[in-house]
């Protein structure tokens, strides 16, 4: 190889991984280090045509084509930085520099072959060209939106661009003036004539036989590897992936709220309404990335993280559950099923399913869903779903120049009205990567201030979750008439990882769960209460959180199995039956846990 290619190749990959870094946010060593190894061999496959061909480096067909893949990887990283640096502190799109160099080679392939074939390059060029203004025309819409809007693509500008007619989208120009639609269009036609005219303005090349199968395995292995329908490259970059978190989020919604209104008239619950002395509140505090394994109050050993829990174990009222395990670790998947009857056992779907808020209601609670996650996006669309059938729905402000913590929950307890009888869930942001951003930096107590630091910064946010913990049990016991809460995680975390799509191993699903109840409670429902107490060393999976919710308000429906709560002495589950990650797992399978 020439070292003109060399060099291109250097200058490719140092950009890519070096701007990566540059436009990403809260990025741990690993994902340094990875990317670091993951975009050297992208470049070598960017370059590897041009280099195979001799192309000239000069060539317009070569010059369209790096255009083509810069623009990706610089454009949405980019624009996402520039919306969002000074409200998110944690994300990077890899994915995008990786599809940038992939299309660079893949484009570069094709053109080399058809010129060495010389089949008919007059015709196929320009169709290569026309492809390669198709696939920059994405990034450059976004530069155009940015011009538009001051901000990249969010999920309410895609869910704008999806819902739009072309009706709308004629009108919408019509509101610009004469001037700015002629050059946005001719902006347009001269950017695909550059094209064309680029990829006409070639050569015959002439390939030996290894050459020319090693490139076809090339354009053959990039397009499998970019295309793929679940793990493709292009379909995990950052716009298509929104493209389709909100085109899934549109389809689910219609689902969801099509089954509702049947789902509630054939939902029958026993009793019909609350029964203590008076109004009275349930709360369920949801969790994020969690994990026993680092509660002292689960383990007894370390340094504690858990003073509040810790000390509230030795309370009869409190039952902790060292046995409990997340379905899955990601957060949508576990709590689609949490939250509703669905879960790993059944066949029920969750867009005719019963959810946890459908129960309360029908039994006569006033439903409060308070989160301090996303109101929309690609982690939270199901969840949004059901907490939008609460009363009363409301999500902490994301777009303050400023890191959320949980505490800016508590004053939404202010609004619950204690004169009546409330059914309350409190999500909380919890211990998300990454872990620095999840606590004020004066809480910290395992770690320096603003210092990076896995393993204690997420000590220190588990700490600050007991503290959260202690708060909103506090309130709702002194001023809510509180008879009952319950707290799990969604999933936990293994905090010196980065988490991946795939099953990373058991130390990701071991979560927290306990429960407290008050005296009024105890007395009124002891059966439930002691069975509790004689299940909480058995094994249990989060999917199965929904009847433990029905069993905790002691309501009986069409849509309740008994056999699947805690709550009952008839409660099935062992070890040995339960599975995590969506049924591909057995919990028997952990050995660094110790049955008890």
């Amino acid at each position: 190889m020439e070292i003109k290619y060399i060099v291109l190749m250097l200058v490719l990959y140092f950009f890519s991984y070096f701007y990566y870094l540059a436009v990403s946010s809260g990025l741990g060593n690993k994902a340094t280090f990875l990317q670091l190894r993951r975009f050297l061999p992208c470049a070598v496959v960017a370059v590897l045509p041009v280099a195979l061909a001799d192309v000239s480096l000069s060539a317009p067909y070569l010059i369209s084509s790096l255009l083509t893949g810069v623009a990706w990887i610089v454009t949405y990283p980019l624009l996402y930085f520039i919306t969002y640096r000074k409200s998110s502190t944690d994300f990077g799109f890899h994915f995008d520099p990786v599809f940038g160099m992939y299309i660079i080679g893949w484009l570069m392939s094709f053109k080399v072959l058809v010129l060495h074939f010389d089949v008919l390059p007059g015709l196929f060029m320009p169709l290569i060209g026309t492809v390669e203004f198709l696939i920059f025309f994405i990034p450059l819409a976004q530069w155009i939106y940015y011009y538009l809007y001051r901000s990249c693509v969010t999920e309410d500008g895609m869910m704008m661009l999806q819902e739009t007619h072309y009706n709308e989208i004629i009108e919408f120009f019509k509101s610009f003036s004469v001037f700015f639609n002629i050059v946005i269009f001719a902006g347009l036609v001269a950017t695909y004539s550059l094209f064309i005219w680029a990829n006409l303005q070639y050569e015959a090349l002439t390939l030996s036989l290894w050459q020319t199968v090693l490139l076809a395995v090339v354009v053959g292995w990039l397009g499998y590897y970019m295309s793929k329908e679940h793990k493709g490259v292009f379909i995990r970059t950052g716009i298509v992936e929104l493209y389709f978190d909100i085109k899934e989020y549109f389809e689910t919604t219609m689902l969801y709220q099509t089954n509702m209104e049947e789902r509630l008239k054939n939902l029958e619950v026993t009793p019909a309404k609350p029964t203590f002395k008076k109004p009275s509140t349930i709360i369920l505090v949801i969790g994020e990335s969690a994990s026993r394994d680092y509660m002292t109050a689960f383990t007894g050993t370390g340094e504690e993280t858990t003073p509040w829990l810790s000390e509230m174990k030795k309370d009869a009222h409190f039952i902790l559950y060292p046995n409990s395990y997340s379905c899955i670790a990601h957060t949508v998947s576990c709590l689609e099923r949490a939250l509703t009857e669905f879960n790993q056992y059944n066949d029920k779907q969750f867009y005719t399913s019963c959810s946890i808020i459908d129960i309360a209601h029908k039994a006569g609670y006033t439903t409060h869903w308070y989160s301090n996650q996303g109101h929309l996006g690609c982690a939270d669309t199901p969840v949004t779903l059901v907490a939008n059938t609460s009363g009363v729905a409301k999500w902490t402000k994301q777009n303050l120049n400023q890191v959320q913590y949980d505490e800016s929950l508590l004053e939404y307890l202010d609004e619950i009205d204690p004169t009546k009888n409330n059914f309350v869930v409190v999500h909380l942001k919890g211990n998300h990567f990454n872990f620095i951003n999840r606590y004020p930096q004066s809480f910290a107590r395992f770690s320096e201030p603003d210092k990076y630091d896995l393993i204690p910064n997420y000590m220190d946010s588990i700490a600050y979750t007991d503290s959260i913990l202690q708060q909103i049990w506090e309130y709702g016991k002194e001023k809510l008439n509180m008879q009952a809460m319950l707290y799990y995680s969604d999933h936990a975390t293994i905090p010196d990882k980065r988490r991946a799509p795939d099953f990373g191993g058991f130390g990701t699903v071991r979560i927290p769960m306990f429960t407290y109840f008050s005296d009024e409670y105890i007395e009124k429902f002891p059966e439930t209460y002691q069975n509790l107490l004689a299940n909480k060393d058995k094994y249990f999976t989060n999917d199965l959180a929904y009847e433990m919710v029905c069993g905790i308000l002691n309501i009986k429906s069409n849509h309740y199995d008994e056999t699947n709560s805690l709550t009952s002495s008839l409660y099935k589950y062992t070890r040995d039956m339960l599975t995590t990650n969506l049924g591909t797992q057995y919990i028997k399978d952990d050995v660094s846990e110790n049955p008890s």
